[in-house]
């Protein structure tokens, strides 16, 4: 049988259920059968928790190393269109007992990809209850292979928080990676109350939370006490998480009754309040406790916009799972804060232009290391298709992936980072000028200072001279030589066709599993640092190069030549 986990993220309707309450009883599998007519719940629309049908077809024996489910198909005016949904992921499905009580006897988990989408699977309540809260660190309960066959459609993601332009290139980007990321409206206008996490309710396990939310959006299954059960299903599957539990609004339910891998219906959502932690990623639910937090990195975000003399601050928290040995095999930064500082930036702009200049200053504290990372660039970008979002934003979004990588990528150690702040200038227009000659004495010794004039031309202005003293190397070869000054080019911008780096799926990363991690703090700051460009004028003078000058107002590029006789030093 075909069997595609409920990627998290949807919704359905109508039918009578018991009120949701802590510990509710269960319908143990021995009790369920052919022909119950049983009643589920989640929430459609906002935060209000709806009933839908749920009607029983057989029993699944264990097909793909999760154990037995229940075969149902679902009905309501909820579920009509759409079908089962993502996000339906942990919807609780109550039955009557062989005494006439009502109890919960598992979570709404897949669906089967008939045209539809009313079949599905549930899974049976004991293989979610028999779950801890905090499995030992590393801990999986599947193998790669059979976590695959359980998610046939790896969970979406939902990202709040980005521009419409910067969200479809998340969503292309994490297509590409083998990842599906649905951008969402950063929240309801306006705010809503934290909600109880009781059966039915929405649940989100958030990879960052705060100017950019990013989380996986089901349904609670199960409450008692302060832990609860939901998803019905792996969110990673890789068993001990450090992750925000939240809340969740829902907009509503995206209709596509095909169910196929390129596209299927979900839930358009929300993640909302902070109000626990995910503590258990295994392959019959996630498990969570109310009340704790959960470890974060915050990423600092300022862009200063130097035409209009503005300033934006923007801050994300970001997961650090790092205390729990980074169950994905790579940390979440490098991925997250880079879409962080692109937002910021697209924000700031409003309006990308093609050509843009600023600059970058990169600074991560890491714990137990008294002087921070830090590196500084300058940007000159001309995008020739910037769809809307600034060329400067990715160019400058690379560099940071690259960066954090280094950090993440350590062999030796486990490196918390403690926090990443980013400093952003912008501009409209090219701060560029471009060397059209240079002029200088016909005759110099070996050690001597040389006064050259460079004449520039300012994009799109007039023709300037740079004065500049050059030191000739004192072992230059005799004789007739050229001396060649060379600017840097424009930096790469972005493009349509473009995307960024996306690592979010466990086992992902260059460093996961590799050699080629940092195996010292010096090596990690040589990797960090690796990101520091100069981009200044250099000069070459038969086989011998060096830094000439640099600009600080403006990048220079182009190349000027300049004849000359080199003699012995006096």
């Amino acid at each position: 049988m075909f069997v595609r986990a409920l990627t998290v993220t949807a919704v359905a309707a109508a039918v009578g259920a018991p009120a949701a309450a802590a510990r509710d009883p269960i319908v143990p599998l021995s009790d369920v059968h052919r022909g119950m007519t049983c009643t589920a719940r989640t929430v459609v629309q906002g935060t209000t928790i709806t009933d839908f049908g749920v009607e029983v077809l057989d029993v699944v024996d264990d097909v793909d190393g999760s154990g037995p489910r229940i075969l149902v198909r679902v009905s309501g005016d909820a579920v009509a269109g759409s079908g089962i949904a993502s996000g339906f992921s942990g919807s609780p499905v109550y039955c009557a007992r062989p005494d006439g009580s009502i109890g919960n006897a598992g979570a709404v988990s897949a669906t089967v990809g008939q045209y539809g989408n009313d079949v599905g699977l549930v899974t049976p309540i004991e293989s979610m209850l028999k779950l801890p809260l905090k499995p030992p660190s590393g801990a999986r309960t599947l193998s790669r292979a059979a976590a695959a066959s359980v998610r046939a459609v790896d969970s979406p993601l939902t990202i709040g928080g980005l521009s419409p332009a910067l969200g479809k290139l998340v969503e292309r980007s994490a297509r590409a990676a083998g990842r599906t990321i649905v951008a969402t409206p950063a929240g309801p206008l306006g705010t809503f109350a934290p909600q109880p996490l009781v059966p039915g309710a929405s649940m989100g396990a958030a990879y960052a939370t705060g100017a950019l939310a990013l989380s996986a959006i089901g349904t609670v299954t199960y409450r008692d006490g302060d832990t609860i059960w939901g998803f019905g299903h792996q969110f990673d599957g890789v068993g001990r998480r450090a992750l925000p539990l939240q809340d969740a609004y829902v907009y509503t339910v995206v209709d596509n009754p095909l169910d196929t891998s390129e596209s299927t219906s979900y839930k358009l959502a929300s993640p909302g309040h902070t109000l626990g932690v995910l503590s258990n990623d295994a392959a019959s639910a996630v498990v969570g406790g109310i009340g704790a937090r959960a470890p974060t990195t915050p990423v600092t975000v300022n862009v200063r916009d130097k035409d209009r003399k503005t300033k934006l601050t923007q801050t994300t928290l970001v997961a650090d799972e790092s205390a729990v040995g980074d169950p994905l095999g790579h940390g979440l930064l490098p991925t997250v804060a880079p879409i962080s500082l692109m937002q910021a930036i697209t924000k700031a702009f409003e309006g990308a232009p093609a050509r843009e200049t600023g600059s970058l200053c990169l600074t991560v504290r890491v714990r137990g290391v008294k002087k921070p990372l830090r590196f500084c660039d300058r940007y000159v970008v001309n995008g020739s298709d910037t769809s809307g979002v600034p060329a400067l934003a990715t160019a400058m979004g690379n560099d940071v992936t690259n960066a954090l990588g280094a950090i993440d990528g350590a062999r030796y150690a486990a490196l918390h980072v403690d926090s990443v702040r980013a400093d952003v200038t912008i501009e409209r227009g090219l701060r560029l000028a471009t060397i059209r000659s240079l002029s200088g004495p016909a005759t110099v010794k070996r050690g001597q200072r040389v006064r050259l004039r460079m004449q520039v031309r300012e994009d799109r202005g007039p023709m300037k001279t740079i004065p500049l003293t050059l030191t000739i190397p004192r072992d230059a070869k005799l004789g007739q030589q050229m001396l060649t000054l060379s600017g840097t080019a424009l930096d790469q911008g972005g493009s349509d066709g473009d995307t960024i780096t996306i690592v979010l799926d466990a086992g992902g990363g260059e460093s996961a599993g590799s050699s080629g991690g940092a195996q010292t703090f010096a090596q990690v700051k040589t990797g960090f640092g690796s990101a520091q460009r100069w981009d200044g004028v250099k000069a070459k003078l038969g086989k011998l190069r060096w830094r000439a000058t640099r600009d600080p107002q403006m990048r220079i590029d182009g190349r000027g030549q300049l004849a000359l006789r080199v003699v012995r030093g006096g």
